[in-house]
């Protein structure tokens, strides 16, 4: 990874990309940032297995404002090519946060750290959240997931109603041979999603970003060619885990947190239902919170609209208290 070891952090830059010992294995996280005295916001990614660091470039205008950490978790990147036999579970990966989050507070001589979750990393984000909120200065959700088998239901239906009003009997049989959907168990739901992925692309309800996150990553300054057998290292070790996650179901634990929480969700987004989260957010008990939907954005609203996404995480790290709850349309 010779591109990783030229990489440097200047007074005026960090630009940093290591391997850190976490929870008993070496694991990569990046760093980037333009002042130590900003807020530092680890950053849990989605997949599980879909690593951002090689996409961090995309978002260097948030280096003003904050020292962003992207974090390719166990099972994910370049730590899962480092690390080819581990296969993690969800209570591994609560424990990693938690290495980390410790890491981080002595390298920034932190109080707290910042935490920004997208998609699955949602998942792991809010249990911690929950559990070590000492260590927390807020918690940012991005596509926020509330259980797996709710969402996939509610896009499910979301769907058959399109189907019906615009009466496309030939979509309407591609669904009707999916059967159950999402099923009663991981493997049936394994097996179905990618058909129903296509049929919610062919409806504008989610974006297919294969090709353009190739073309992202390749431009990374991160990038190293062996990054690309990472998808397919992920898949064998990742099973084990997606059979897990698919029974989490966010509800079940308490609505209170004693952290600021802060939704920031795309308007369109049908691959994690964003009305799902709003039913969730109105729930939550916290010392702040603050809903920003964004419109015209999915589920990646910090890549679809990228301006209106870092205005929106500044104002929420900027916020001194006060619950309030803002739809922004």
């Amino acid at each position: 990874m010779n591109k990783i070891q030229t990489l440097q952090t200047t007074e005026k830059q960090i630009n940093q990309a290591e391997f850190v010992k976490i929870n008993g294995i070496q694991q990569f996280i990046y760093h980037q940032g333009s002042h130590y005295d900003n807020p530092v916001i680890l950053h849990l990614h989605g997949g599980p297995g879909n690593p951002f660091s090689n996409k961090a470039y995309l978002l260097e205008s948030w280096s003003p404002y904050f020292t962003m950490v992207y974090y390719d978790q166990r099972g994910a990147g370049k730590t899962a090519i480092r690390n080819p036999e581990t296969k993690p579970s969800f209570q591994h990966m609560i424990e990693d946060i938690h290495e980390l989050i410790l890491y981080l507070k002595r390298k920034y001589n932190k109080a707290k750290i910042g935490i920004l979750a997208h998609s699955w990393g949602t998942m792991i984000g809010s249990i911690y959240a929950q559990q070590f909120p000492e260590h927390l200065a807020f918690y940012i959700g991005v596509g926020q997931v509330i259980a797996p088998v709710q969402n996939e239901k509610k896009s499910y239906q979301e769907m058959i109603q399109r189907l019906y009003a615009s009466k496309d009997e030939k979509r309407l049989k591609r669904l009707e041979n999916l059967g159950r959907y999402p099923g009663e168990t991981p493997a049936e739901f394994l097996r179905k999603m990618g058909t129903f992925r296509k049929l919610q692309v062919e409806l504008g309800m989610c974006v297919d970003n294969k090709k353009k996150n190739l073309a992202w990553i390749k431009q990374s300054p991160l990038f190293s060619e062996e990054d690309l057998l990472a998808p397919q290292l992920s898949a064998q070790m990742l099973t084990e885990l997606l059979e897990e996650i698919f029974y989490f179901d966010l509800v079940d634990s308490s609505p209170a947190y004693h952290i600021p929480i802060y939704y920031l969700l795309g308007k369109k987004d049908w691959q994690v239902p964003t009305c799902l989260a709003v039913e969730y957010f109105n729930q939550i008990k916290a010392p702040d919170k603050k809903l920003v939907v964004i419109d015209d954005a999915m589920h990646e609203p910090m890549l679809e609209k990228p301006d209106a996404f870092l205005q929106a995480m500044r104002d929420v790290v900027n916020r001194q208290g006060g619950e309030e709850e803002i739809v922004q349309d």
